[in-house]
């Protein structure tokens, strides 16, 4: 059996500390005892109606008290439903935003192993399998076991010997109910799972839709969701297969009990030992004893897809966060220095014995072939990675004692892609900066070489630039990026290929701007186009996760044989 099974105290745990309102819960349970007791009275004024009916005529008053707790027990009914689906909103609610505030800390490895449309689905789907649990089938199990309880009592004290007839259903129930609840938890899972994985792999493909259409590859994408599809299916019709046999099961047993309270009943009847009354109290104490017994077999089912839910949930909550740090910036300016750092990632060694020393103020290039380790360098800069042995400074404290947000607050970065959110343009400008001003946000717009093009538009700073930037051109985007960077004043500028992808005119205005953007600010740029920084102040030669060389563009020209195939390959690609 699945290891979730064993575990409701998970599920319990996660729902007690959502810290859901006591008051509501209070008076939820409390509306749910009255309630059951109105629905346990009901039977027995029912069965005064039907005896002096039987002695000396309908009794109105008593048929008008059975119609006032019938109408009672419905109000409050519908009161304790609400309540219970108030409450289960709450619970869901806090879990998720728990949920939410944990994924956002998460570690960039936990990103790198899960697909974005997978930790979606823990997110809605998972919790949303939790609340159905909660506003569904808690309320109506609690009060079904408190009918259940009450009406044995009664029907104890009505007629021992027929209650007992009816208890036979109750082994019956729970030698079908534990296997087949087994099999369905198992099954949940896999569902949930795959699940999952449909989810991400739907992320994926219409994230990506036009790299789909460009290469032609539909039908491949549509032969893997069919599959996925299909795998749903599967386990669809396997949930189906156990309720097939739960249901018809406790149907028999059921009518087996039926027959049984019938015939014993009406011979009791006929021979003058039980009243007509009784027997209708009998058979309505019945209904309230089965109806919950049916309503077990839903609840059990959802109970099981509630623990494997919670068990992923908790496999998330368990991942390790960012570390943030405990020391506030001593300065704002200082050198940033690698003294022999190790890193690997995953089983593979990126760097060993790294040392490096980028100077306050200044230029500096990274150059090299893909996979020398410059993308890893900006990636243990923005500690988005932990090192495995060595340490990095910036001025005279290790950036991983300094406080994350402080940390991250000195930085600007400027990719390749340049990746906007869809949104207006003032909302790409100002993304993390949501006090910024209009005239902070034109200023930074000016200074990325982007408020001529900006102001040109029919909406200017609201103009919508479609999912992922993709009605603004190249050149566009990046100056938005840039402007993005700038607004925030960083102290260290990281460019990542931030021209590569132009074509001639865009990149030389997107090279201005990036001119302006590094004026009095510690700069660090990856390069493949040479060109693009023979101006930097210092150019650290990367060749497989070691330094090889570091100069001047002139000084790597004149005495490192690998910068000068660079350069050449550099200048045969323009």
């Amino acid at each position: 059996m699945s290891k979730a099974a064993f575990q409701p105290s998970k599920l319990l745990r996660l729902m007690k500390e959502a810290n859901p309102p006591t008051w509501m819960i209070i008076i939820a349970v409390l509306l749910g005892i009255i309630e059951t007791g109105l629905g346990l009275a009901v039977p027995l004024l029912t069965m005064n109606v039907v005896n002096s009916f039987a002695e000396q005529g309908m009794s109105w008053l008593s048929l008008i008290f059975v119609g006032l707790a019938l109408i009672v027990q419905t109000a409050i009914s519908g009161v304790a439903f609400y309540m219970m689906s108030a409450i289960g909103g709450k619970i869901v609610a806090a879990i998720r935003q728990r949920v939410w505030s944990h994924v956002l800390r998460l570690r960039i490895t936990y990103f790198d192993q899960h697909e974005s449309g997978e930790t979606m689905s823990r997110i809605t789907q998972d919790t949303n399998v939790i609340k159905e649990l909660i506003t569904q089938h808690f309320i109506s199990f609690f009060t079904g076991m408190l009918s259940v309880v009450g009406s044995v009592a009664i029907l104890l004290w009505i007629d021992w010997r027929m209650t007992l007839l009816m208890l036979v259903a109750v082994p019956l129930s729970i030698i079908v109910l534990l296997p087949l609840g087994q099999k369905m938890n198992k099954i949940s899972l896999a569902n949930q799972d795959e699940m999952a994985n449909f989810t991400a792999n739907l992320g994926r493909v219409l994230t990506n839709i036009r790299l789909v259409k460009a290469y032609q590859a539909e039908e491949t994408e549509n032969k893997k969701g069919q599959q996925q599809i299909h795998n749903l299916y599967r386990f669809g019709l396997k949930e189906a297969k156990i309720l097939s046999i739960l249901s018809p099961v406790m149907t028999l047993v059921i009518m087996l009990v039926l027959i049984m309270i019938f015939g014993y009943g009406g011979a009791q009847v006929a021979s003058g030992a039980v009243t007509a009354g009784a027997l209708v109290a009998i058979m309505f104490y019945l209904v309230q004893i089965v109806v919950p017994f049916t309503q077990m077999a839903t609840f059990f089912t959802s109970f099981q897809k509630a623990l494997g839910a919670t068990e992923r949930l908790h496999e998330m909550l368990e991942q390790p966060v960012e570390s943030s740090g405990s020391e506030g910036l001593k300065s704002k300016q200082g050198d940033i220095v690698f003294d022999q750092v190790n890193f690997r990632y995953d089983e593979k060694e990126i760097f060993d014995q790294l040392s490096l020393h980028i100077p306050y103020g200044k230029t500096t290039a990274l150059v090299g072939t893909s996979g020398g380790g410059k993308t890893t360098i900006f990636s243990l800069l923005e500690r988005f990675y932990e090192r495995a042995g060595g340490s990095i400074m910036f001025g005279e404290q290790p950036i991983d004692q300094i406080k994350l947000t402080e940390w991250r607050g000195l930085f600007g970065y400027v990719s390749q892609e340049s990746p906007l959110t869809n949104g207006t343009i003032r909302e790409n400008v100002a993304y993390g900066d949501a006090s910024a001003s209009e005239t902070e946000i034109i200023a930074a717009l000016k200074n990325a070489n982007a408020w001529e093009f900006v102001s040109k538009l029919e909406e200017q700073l609201d103009t919508q630039v479609g999912e992922a930037g993709i009605k603004l051109s190249g050149g566009q985007r990046q100056r938005i990026a840039i402007a993005r960077a700038l607004l925030r004043d960083p102290k260290i500028l990281l460019l990542d290929e931030a021209t590569s992808s132009l074509d001639n005119e865009s990149e030389a205005y997107v090279q201005e701007a990036l001119q302006q953007a590094m004026k009095g600010r510690t700069t660090i740029i990856i390069a493949h186009r040479l060109s693009t920084v023979t101006h930097a102040d210092q150019l650290i030669v990367l060749e497989n996760g070691e330094i090889t060389g570091r100069g001047t563009h002139q000084e790597l020209l004149e005495r490192h044989a690998y910068y000068q195939k660079l350069v050449k390959r550099s200048a045969e690609a323009i």
